[in-house]
């Protein structure tokens, strides 16, 4: 079977939930979903280097619906993001894409607490410079990008507070968006997605020889070792990076009117959020 393009991409929003609502989708009989999840074909490192033909490799499949879940598809801040909407319409102007948000102050303390938790010290460097953790909770600034090209009609938007409330009833909304039949065995999706794995490991420790000579040794017990220790390091992280009332108070200044323009456009109100 030949390879195809996808007609959905979830776009984001990084530390929203995307991993679940993509395990989720999964599991729905007209819906193919991408191995691995998470495919950046339209983003530079990608872009100028793969072909096509290696993007539709991943999509071998005759079902309704292939998607793929590059949640980096709403960080347009970034220098290494730029013209992915543009890239997306030229290949596939009628795609499907879902944007899923969360309280944007919660996004924010979970993905600076990964990025200081796994990401090379250098590359934390780079995202405070440009204020990548605020801009990436700016969900009216990022959408914005894609309705230079696509219908507001084209992305269904949904946050992770109702996803979690009223699981059932969400992913039935995106079923009929994506017109496919809905659902009614809320327990085929009573499981929790993106458990630690390697990519919760801090760099420092998957690359070190120790955990590579482990994993030869014994495939996957340095996983599961590291792992432990990951949980333990990530409930001090939790501590570490606890808001004061003055820098919420600055990240609520910032992120205000980007949220009320996002609640204007998508006539939702994000009743649990902070802000």
């Amino acid at each position: 079977m030949e390879g195809r393009l996808p007609n959905l991409l979830i776009i984001g929003a990084m530390k929203a939930g995307t991993s679940s609502l993509h395990d989720y989708l999964s599991l729905h009989p007209d819906i193919y979903m991408s191995t691995p999840k998470e495919i950046h074909y339209y983003a530079d490192a990608d872009y100028l280097t793969k072909t096509k033909e290696w993007y539709t490799s991943f999509f071998k499949t005759d079902k309704k619906i292939a998607g793929t879940t590059p949640q980096s598809y709403t960080k347009c801040h970034n220098k290494y993001y730029q013209h992915i909407p543009e890239r997306i319409f030229k290949d596939t102007p009628d795609v499907k894409m879902i944007y899923i948000v969360r309280d944007p102050i919660k996004r924010y303390q979970s993905h600076i607490k990964e990025s200081h938790f796994g990401d090379p010290k250098e590359d934390i460097r780079y995202s405070e410079s440009i204020d990548h953790y605020i801009k990436t909770s700016m969900y009216y600034m990022q959408i914005n990008e894609y309705l230079k090209y696509f219908k507001l009609e084209q992305i269904h938007v949904l946050s992770l507070e109702d996803l979690a409330t009223n699981k059932l009833t969400e992913l039935n909304k995106i079923f009929l968006f994506l017109g496919v039949k809905e659902l009614t065995n809320e327990q085929l999706f009573n499981f929790k997605a993106n458990e630690f794995s390697n990519q919760n490991i801090p760099s420092s420790i998957r690359t070190s020889y120790l955990f590579r000579l482990g994993n030869k040794i014994l495939p996957g017990i340095s996983r599961k070792i590291a792992s432990r220790f990951a949980k333990y390091y990530y409930k001090k992280l939790e501590k570490r990076y606890e808001l004061s009332d003055e820098r919420l108070t600055e990240l609520t200044s910032k992120l205000r009117d980007d949220v009320e323009q996002f609640r204007r456009l998508t006539g939702k109100e994000f009743k649990e959020w902070s802000i």
